[in-house]
């Protein structure tokens, strides 16, 4: 008995000895586990669903019309913004209507710009999901439940979302529109609709009663995708055919970007999808996976953010990434660089501290644009002062070297010295770059002062002028949550000729709701070319003195 306490006080003392090495076999494994786990809890709170739905509404104060003195709704040169809700062809809708409208998305018919069509989350009927649509121009809306549930698929409308956990349109040419939903699984699917009026009219690829996952291709993305992001454009080498691209994270990586392709069917059949990049983790830190189309060669841009330092903190340092498919997204390369290039590089505060106190920025602060006759991309991105603390918004004019690749041009500030975020870019026929964005101008009576703003630049991204669209107080304070988004996580604005045409979620109340509710703002601006320099006319010479 003696002996054999003896050698277990020497396996204790041993035992005690490798612990204080570090190296016991239990230790490390435990280490590994809670490594892991925290990496895997991070990982989660990056993704961007499911969404904020919650209706936050409130009553009327008088400091919604005016917040801080300042006019919430200024007039609009060249153009006009109204109230889907309150200019609706359902007139009772101003008073009833209390859903949460964040993260919108657009669609301009470019066959008919007069047919637009704006998503957002605005709730769901039990079997459809709605949209919002109008036939004039956007003067005047219908909310309509038309998109209905991908056939065979039961977690397409999920509770944990109000319907689906994500959405992004698009139009291509011969009236169709294409959609790009994720699911509560989740997973993308994604239709096509000639008439958006009507739930029977979309078509969806169904193989044996269920309809084809989006990122069917790639199984490490089943029940691990993440935000899509779709566009229409040209195909490279027909250009008479129309391909839809659809972009997706998939979260079974770092995360991975991933780009999915369907060319020239209807329904999307896609047959191609493959790696444009990859990002990293961190607390809270989406990546942003966005897409921009040049809509002359057929070419394709995916650009996405990658944390690169202090990414468990604030702020976060990042590299704004890059890359182009040249081949219908076959392949992904940009300078020679299989991963992308690294437009800029800059800290910004994201996901949280939330913007405003009461907006997670769990879609990035980056997005991008092609100029339709150039072929230059805009590029604009998040870029905190160290000095100040702002978050301010850089934009940089990427160009071709001549020699098949880009060079990235000098940076430029999209705003001034202010916290600013949610950027869509857009480039009209012209050359006339729009960057629309949100900023935050502090508080009235608790709650967060937001203006809505459209920033234009006629020198390719070297100065802008700045319109503001909306400034109003937001219907919510902080609530605790750090994934609270009242906003949502993206805004889309998109050029059709020399017109902008753009949405966003703003306050209904200085624009005719009885109480204060965030709705899906549409707001139109044309912008003329510029005069040409008239050509001097020839003098006669005059004849020669006698």
């Amino acid at each position: 008995m003696r002996r054999l306490t003896q050698v277990g006080l020497a396996v204790l003392i041993a035992g005690l000895v490798l612990l204080l090495k570090g190296s016991s076999p239990l230790v490390t494994t435990a280490t590994a586990q809670t490594q892991n786990k925290a990496q895997q809890q991070a990982k989660e709170s990056s993704r961007s669903a499911p969404p904020d739905t919650t209706p936050y509404t409130r009553r009327a104060l008088p400091e919604d019309f005016a917040p801080k003195g300042i006019r919430a709704l200024l007039p609009l040169p060249g153009g006009f913004i109204v109230d889907a809700v309150v200019n609706n062809t359902d007139p009772n809708l101003t008073n009833t209507d209390t859903f949460n409208d964040g993260e919108t998305s657009i669609a301009v018919n470019r066959a008919n710009p007069n047919e637009i069509v704006i998503t957002a989350f605005s709730g769901n009927d039990g079997a459809n999901t709605p949209l919002w649509h109008s036939t004039d121009g956007g003067n005047i809306w219908s909310k309509q439940f038309t998109v209905p549930a991908a056939p065979g698929v039961p977690a397409f409308l999920d509770p944990a979302c109000g319907g689906v956990c994500d959405q992004s349109i698009d139009y291509g040419r011969n009236n169709q529109m294409s959609g790009a939903f994720l699911s509560g699984e989740p997973n993308v699917y994604s239709g096509t609709t000639t008439n958006p009026a009507s739930a029977a009219a979309w078509n969806w690829l169904v193989i044996g009663g269920v309809t084809q996952m989006t990122n069917h291709l790639v199984p490490s993305s089943f029940g691990d995708a993440d935000q899509p992001w779709l566009l229409v454009n040209r195909d490279p080498t027909t250009s008479t055919q129309d391909d839809v691209y659809a972009a997706y994270d998939d979260f079974s990586g770092g995360p991975d970007m991933r780009v999915a392709a369907s060319f020239g069917v209807d329904p999307p059949n896609f047959t191609i999808d493959n790696q444009s990049g990859t990002s990293t983790g961190g607390d809270r830190f989406n990546p942003g996976h966005r897409l921009a189309v040049d809509p002359q060669t057929g070419f394709v841009y995916s650009l996405f953010q990658r944390c690169v330092g202090n990414c468990f903190g604030d702020p976060k340092n990042v590299n704004y990434m890059l890359n182009r498919s040249t081949d219908g997204g076959a392949t992904w390369t940009l300078n020679g660089m299989a991963s992308g290039i690294i437009v800029a590089n800059a800290d910004s505060t994201q996901s949280t501290p939330k913007f405003g106190t009461v907006n997670a920025l769990l879609g990035g602060v980056d997005h991008a644009a092609v100029d339709p006759n150039t072929g230059d991309v805009y590029y604009v991105y998040g870029n905190r002062d160290a000095g100040t603390g702002n978050n301010r918004l850089a934009i940089r004019r990427i160009f071709d070297n001549g020699g098949g690749g880009v060079t990235v041009g000098p940076e430029n500030f999209v705003t001034g010295q202010v916290q600013a975020a949610i950027p869509s870019v857009a480039v009209l026929s012209n050359g006339t770059v729009g960057v629309f964005y949100y900023t935050f101008d502090g508080f009235s009576s608790g709650f967060p002062i937001f203006s809505a703003h459209l920033a234009l630049s006629s020198n390719q991204g070297v100065t802008f002028s700045n319109q503001v669209l909306e400034t109003f107080l937001s219907s919510a304070m902080d609530n605790g949550n750090p994934r609270q988004r009242v906003l949502g996580d993206y805004m889309q604005m998109k050029a059709v000729s020399n017109c902008f045409f753009g949405s966003f979620t703003g306050n209904g109340l200085p624009f005719g709701r009885p109480f204060s509710n965030h709705d899906p703002i549409f707001f139109n601006v044309c912008v003329p070319p510029p005069r040409a320099t008239p050509t001097p006319r020839p003098r006669p010479t005059p004849p020669p003195r006698p």
